[in-house]
């Protein structure tokens, strides 16, 4: 292996990182698979932005300000250690301290310092969410890195970042300078439709090859740095060879036609609303998981209960939560725990905590007629033992009726209504937590349907392998399906009587 020197401490890249940082072009669009290194590349491009243009101002944006602080911000610190600068001493996060600590300052000072990291030289990063329309507003940049760049919004990042790179200075030193005006973009390979525009810098690769810059790799460019059955370790803990191929070995997915929920449609069907006005206050040199809580939602009616539903299997339970709002159906969160964690867990590490904050502590709880089996060594259900968890936490729960599961005909018909919005009836629309609900998401988009014996089924074949890793197989699917139907069948069926058109059930519909 290559060794290359840094500013401070001889490093080892591995050929991807190579072959990215000596690629001329000032646009760069990195599309890696799990392990192949993306939070060290991402902090060698900071690391030299940094050193060749000090004083200047660039951005790290992300899709959602809470995508920033509880990942893309860790990440590049890790990264950063790794090529020996440190917060507190080459660089602040979030505070003026800065300035005390006898750094220069950039040619632009920015008007507040929350969202800004401060390096020693004067050079500033300003972080830069996508889910708030004025994070971007005012700043002229010189320069940008994107974090997780699939999860973006291609419209919104032209309109909130790419819009301000613009800035020329004026030092003769930053002529001709390879990181001047210089994009790159750092991502995995798009596992839902919404990403799929970061293929297209493929194309443009090819078609103006000084300009633009495009590289896909995989893990086994890292192998040195990896345990040696990483592969087929991996392998072994993915769902479907669908998400193992995108997310290790960067093949693009296949659009799935004929799916269990063809309506679903992300530009009508996915949203982000986080109270970004919690996030900016918060301290960002003293975060952790605690701070990550129903206080950074900014979508759900806080004197209204909250709808969970839940799936259970052994290797892993998996909970949504949602919230009618007048006429509008929202699906505002997911959690899943996976074995050795059980039920418990699900509850006492993930729902209860992010909820705590949560005025009204009502739940109604929906899931399907496994709910109804009981726990092991318990004389509780598995729903009974839930309740139980909340109850125990401060909150009222009332279990849903659960009658015999519906069939998946029923179901399909149902809830592709309303997501096609054509007026069906009293039925509500549904709209999807994008930020919180990834999982979910990946879930839904990759669900396939089949022919059965009464029509139209669910391939839950999926669920059959024995992993570890079950989050983008169909049970996240099914607590989406469970308090829909449960809520609005019987809606569905007096406004079929009553003359609407009933849908099309053909698979590709």
């Amino acid at each position: 292996m290559k060794k290359l020197i840094s500013v401070r401490k001889a490093i080892q890249l591995n050929p991807a990182q190579l072959v990215a940082i000596l690629a001329p072009q000032k646009v760069k669009m990195l599309i890696w698979g799990r392990g192949a290194g993306k939070s060290t590349i991402l902090a060698w491009f900071m690391m030299m932005m940094v050193r060749y243009m000090p004083r200047a101002t660039f951005i790290l944006v992300g899709n959602t300000y809470a995508q920033i602080l509880s990942n893309t911000l860790k990440t590049t610190k890790a990264g950063l250690a790794i090529f020996g600068f440190y917060e507190g001493v080459d660089y602040v996060v979030g505070t003026r301290a800065g300035k005390k600590m006898g750094f220069r300052l950039p040619h632009e000072s920015p008007d507040k310092y929350e969202n800004i990291i401060h390096w020693s030289n004067g050079t500033v990063f300003q972080l830069v969410s996508l889910d708030n329309a004025n994070s971007g507003r005012g700043i002229n940049s010189s320069g940008f890195l994107s974090d997780e760049t699939a999860l973006q919004d291609e419209d919104k990042l032209a309109i909130s970042v790419k819009n301000t790179n613009r800035s020329i200075p004026k030092e003769v030193i930053w002529k001709n300078n390879p990181y001047l005006f210089s994009e790159t973009y750092v991502t995995s390979m798009p596992i839902t439709k919404k990403g799929n525009w970061v293929l297209k810098y493929e194309d443009l690769h090819k078609e103006q090859p000084k300009n633009f810059f495009f590289q896909k790799a995989t893990a086994k460019s890292n192998l040195e740095n990896l345990r040696p059955d990483y592969f087929e370790y991996m392998k072994q803990s993915y769902s479907s060879e669908v998400i193992y191929n995108a997310e290790m070995l960067n093949i693009q997915p296949k659009e799935i036609t004929g799916g269990f929920y063809p309506q679903l449609n992300p530009d009508v069907h996915y949203y982000t609303d986080h109270d970004n006005d919690y996030l900016e206050r918060l301290d960002l040199r003293d975060l952790d998981d605690r701070h990550f809580n129903c206080k950074q939602d900014r979508d759900f009616n806080p004197a209204q209960p909250l709808l969970i539903s839940v799936d259970y299997n052994a290797g892993i339970n998996s909970l949504s939560v949602s919230q009618l709002q007048g006429d509008t159906y929202k699906v505002l969160n997911c959690f899943f725990v996976k074995s050795p964690d059980i039920l418990d867990h699900l509850f006492t590490e993930k729902f209860i905590p992010y909820y705590a904050p949560y005025p009204t502590k009502i739940v109604k709880y929906y899931g399907d007629r496994s709910g109804n089996s009981k726990v092991a060594n318990s004389k509780l259900t598995f729903s009974q033992q839930a309740a139980a968890l909340l109850r125990a936490a401060g909150w009222k729960v009332h279990i849903m009726p659960v009658g015999n599961n519906p069939s998946h005909i029923d179901k399909f018909r149902l809830i592709n209504v309303m997501l096609r919005e054509d007026g069906h009836g009293p039925l509500p629309r549904i709209r999807i937590n994008e930020g919180n609900c990834k999982d979910l998401i990946v879930s839904l988009e990759h669900a396939e349907a089949k022919d059965g014996p009464q029509g139209i089924q669910k391939d839950k074949r999926v669920e059959t392998r024995k992993t570890v890793e079950q989050e983008h197989a169909t049970h996240f699917s099914d607590t989406f399906d469970y308090p829909i139907f449960s809520m609005f069948w019987e809606k569905y069926i007096l406004g079929a009587n009553s003359g609407d058109d009933m849908p099309n059930s053909n698979i590709g519909n």
